[in-house]
Formats: C-alpha cells, structure tokens, sequence
C-alpha cells in the first residue's frame, strides 16, 4: 500500500478535486492513506475468505457497483486486481498489461511504485515527469511526538542509525550474519552516532534486545520516529519501506528478492546486494550515506 503513495500524488496532481477509493487486502488502508486528501475511502478485502466470506463478497459487491471514472489496477500480476478494474463500472480503465509496450520504454519500469505510474502514464499519453517519492503524510503533531521519542533513544544527543533485523522467511538475516555487521557498524560510526534497533510487532530481535531499541504496534508514529533518525538500514520488508516513506535515508538489504522491484524508493534511499558485498563493502556504502 505505500507503493501506491506515489500514484495517488500522480493523480492528485492531474485531478485535484478528484477523490480515490483503495481496493487492497488488510486493514491498514485507512492508516496508510489518512492524510491523504484526495483518498476518500477504503475497499477492505480480507485476507482469510473463508473465516468472513459475508465481508468478503460485500468488499466485491461494492468496488463492481460503483460507478467509477477512473479504475487503476496497480499491480499486473495481481488476478483480484486485474478482474476489479476490467469488470469495474468504470468509464477508464487501466489494468497494467495492455500498456506494456510504453511502460517497457523506462529503464525501471519494473519497480512497484512506479509501474502503476508509467501505466497510468502510457493510457493517456502522459508526458514523463518526476515520479513523487512514497509518503505517508505525517501530521504535525505526528511529527512531533516522533522527534520526542527519538530523543529519548539518542545516546548523548548522537543522531540515530536503526537497524531493523526482522523479514519474512528467507528475507531475513539470523544473529550469525547481523552481530559481525553491527560490530564492524559500531567501530566505524559508534562514536558519532547512536546504534539502535527498531523491533517488528512480533517483537523479535537478533541481538536478543541487547541494543537501545525502539517498540510499537503504531505504523504511524513508527514512521514519525524513524523520520528523525540519520539512516535506516534493514532487510526487504514493510519497515523499510515505510521508513521510506517516513523521508528518512534508507538502506534496504538484498539477498532474493528483485531490487529492482521492491528497492526502497525515494529520496537518498537505495539498497546493498548482500550476496555480492563484504562488510568491508557494506561500510563503504553507509559512510556515503552518511557522511553525505
């Protein structure tokens, strides 16, 4: 859902009076897009059918009823996606697929954030312009909560460096891979910067909650600490991408999943390929990261 951020700026940008339903599984749409005024209201699929099959049909029911103007579907390899806007009452359509050829022109075409952006591009013949980057729309009083929080883990004032060690099945780096990376991390910038860990919900840690650390089950004011911190660096998962979309500088961790599709996008976020890179490497990337 916050790769979708950048298309809903497109939109807002191109119809600014225009309001925009989302469509996605779970139960984070409203937190994710709250902020967002052209977002006007969300279309919850569940994610277990069977356990709620009422509300699920209901969900259907709804998106295939209204009359849309305007049916984008974001992801091409999404079949629920694909079928809501094709049998969607809607007078445009973009499903993903058909505008291919033009959305094969841009050299990162494959990224999820900006797919459904060249797609809706390519329907109308849209000229290329600065994709925005993902955003969560803090409030300010978000943002403030969030700066007090942060100051609370600084270690003398230090400016914050989070590592996130948590991902799903093999994303995930173990305590064997992480302890020799924050050891070489802590004698390259300990002494400038304070080395803290943000845990998932599942309150996990790879270093047993031995380091400074951050816990909450609050997406957004999750997003309004990281925003305060110098980096963030952690494995392909929904943290780092929400860390980018907090606007903090954010270094996602690669070893099987496509970067080039899920990569942290916006700002001076980018990604290291684990498997390619030595520590030695990986320090060489964060000090350009940080001493920039």
């Amino acid at each position: 859902m916050l790769l979708v951020t950048p298309l809903l700026q497109e939109l807002k940008q191109d119809f600014p009076n225009a309001k925009v339903d989302v469509f996605a599984k779970g139960g984070l749409v409203d937190v994710i897009f709250e902020n967002h005024d052209n977002f006007d209201s969300s279309i919850q699929l569940s994610r277990k059918p069977a356990m709620d099959f009422p509300g699920y049909l209901s969900a259907w029911i709804r998106v295939l009823s209204r009359k849309y103007d305007l049916a984008i579907n974001v992801d091409a390899g999404s079949k629920s996606g694909g079928i809501a806007a094709k049998c969607s009452r809607s007078t445009y359509k973009v499903i993903g697929l058909k505008e291919r050829p033009s959305i094969d022109g841009f050299p990162d075409f494959m990224h999820l954030a900006k797919y459904p952006v060249y797609a809706y591009w390519s329907a109308f013949g849209i000229q290329a312009r600065p994709i925005a980057p993902l955003r969560l729309m803090l409030s300010e009083s978000e943002k403030t909560k969030g700066r007090e929080i942060c100051a609370q883990l600084q270690e003398n004032g230090k400016p914050i460096i989070f590592l996130f060690t948590y991902a799903t099945n093999n994303k995930m780096y173990d305590s064997s891979w992480w302890r020799p990376f924050h050891d070489a991390l802590n004698k390259e910038f300990g002494s400038t910067h304070t080395i803290a860990e943000v845990l998932p919900v599942e309150n996990i840690s790879q270093f047993d909650h031995e380091l400074r650390h951050y816990y909450s089950r609050d997406v957004r004011e999750i997003a309004a600490v990281l925003q305060n911190a110098k980096l963030f660096i952690g494995a392909d998962s929904g943290m780092m991408h929400l860390a980018a979309a907090s606007g903090v500088d954010t270094l996602g961790l690669f070893k099987v999943t496509s970067p080039e599709k899920y990569a942290p996008y916006g700002g001076r976020s980018g990604y290291i390929d684990t498997a390619k890179s030595t520590i030695a490497d990986m320090m060489a990337r964060i000090a350009a990261v940080v001493n920039r």
